[in-house]
């Protein structure tokens, strides 16, 4: 009896077990699922007449592709993609879109298409709001939860409206667009949500003395500052208070002597005290030094391409450029090092003339 009531007691307590250890085994499996639903996930867009979004798994380097609807074809430009929390935007150039996906577990849903006043290159997220910088007008639209107002609350034509937009960006104090024929200039974006959206005047920035304005291409920012390229004249330049207060150069010769590149600073990312700036003609990566004041000359090709990189973004300890645009592109992923070094985690081709660069969480 003794042995039977030992065996029942046994039983009863393997009975009672069973469940909680299936409880643990799928709460386990749930946790290994959510950690790896939170790989960041590196976006870039195939921008051919059917645009898609293309994802790379960030840790794995699987490649994913969700269309947007819309037709691409974006050219010369930087933001393309932009991301906030777990929503982003993708510009379609063809069809004068922008589609707003969602992201669900390693991958993004299409949530809404939004009509643009002309056709779009560059989007960025601040202030509440989506503002999309079109080839001859800037829009605001509002932004509330993962939902985007469908019709602008702010519509401004840009200072030159010569076709030459080339990336919008949000900044403490509103939105700079640079536009390539020697525009920068500052609009003013509310953030009340009451009466708020996008205004002008257009605010212009006073670019250096000729011949060192030539072609103003890349920004980002970091609050109240706005890091940008002027791309022909191999400089890169601080704006503060919506003037230009430090400048940087290689000092080395940009042209060769039929007038042909050599390099120049293209697009720009930001990570800690670094400043990344994508060299198309140079293939590679260039360095800078920032702060709140300054801007250095560090150090070129701390990464080299075989094609051109034209747009990056940087994230955590994580650097993606993408590079080619002929229909034979590359997504590069590099983790970075506490001294700003890049080490090649790896190399996604995309067959496809890229567009875009932003990494969502």
């Amino acid at each position: 009896m003794l042995s039977t009531r030992r065996s029942v007691c046994h039983f009863t307590w393997l009975l009672f077990l069973a469940p909680a250890l299936a409880m643990l085994s799928s709460g386990a499996e749930d946790t290994s699922r959510q950690t790896r639903a939170k790989d960041p996930l590196f976006l870039t867009a195939t921008n051919g007449s059917a645009n898609y979004l293309a994802i790379v798994n960030t840790r794995t380097g699987e490649l994913n592709y969700v269309a947007t609807g819309g037709v691409g074809n974006a050219t010369g430009n930087a933001g393309g993609v932009a991301v906030s929390d777990r929503m982003a935007a993708v510009v379609n150039f063809g069809s004068s879109t922008v589609t707003v996906f969602v992201r669900r577990g390693d991958t993004l849903s299409p949530m809404q298409t939004i009509k643009t006043a002309s056709q779009p290159v560059s989007v960025t997220f601040g202030h509440d709001h989506l503002v999309v910088l079109g080839l001859t007008t800037a829009e605001s639209f509002a932004v509330n939860g993962n939902n985007v107002a469908g019709t602008a609350d702010g519509t401004v034509n840009l200072t030159r409206s010569d076709n030459s937009a080339a990336q919008i960006v949000a900044f403490e104090g509103g939105v700079v667009y640079s536009e390539k024929s020697g525009s920068v200039a500052l609009l003013d974006l509310a953030t009340n949500g009451i009466g708020s959206g996008l205004t002008g005047p257009n605010r212009t920035v006073e670019l250096p003395a000729a011949p060192n304005n030539d072609t103003p291409f890349g920004m980002v920012a970091r609050g109240r500052n706005v890091y940008l390229t002027i791309a022909h004249s191999d400089r890169e330049a601080l704006i503060s208070n919506g003037k230009i207060v430090s400048v940087a150069s290689s000092g080395q010769a940009y042209k060769d002597s039929a007038g042909n590149f050599l390099h120049a600073p293209c697009w720009n990312t930001l990570w800690g005290h670094f400043l990344y700036s994508a060299d198309s003609p140079g293939h590679q990566l260039i360095r800078y030094l920032v702060s709140n004041s300054n801007v250095f000359y560090d150090k070129p090709g701390v990464a080299r391409f075989g094609g051109s990189p034209t747009d990056l973004t940087a994230d955590g300890n994580v650097l993606g450029v993408i590079d080619g645009g002929n229909g034979n592109s590359t997504v590069s992923l590099f983790d970075i090092d506490s001294e700003g070094e890049l080490t090649l985690r790896f190399a996604v081709p995309v067959p496809a003339p890229i567009n875009g660069a932003a990494i969502i969480r």
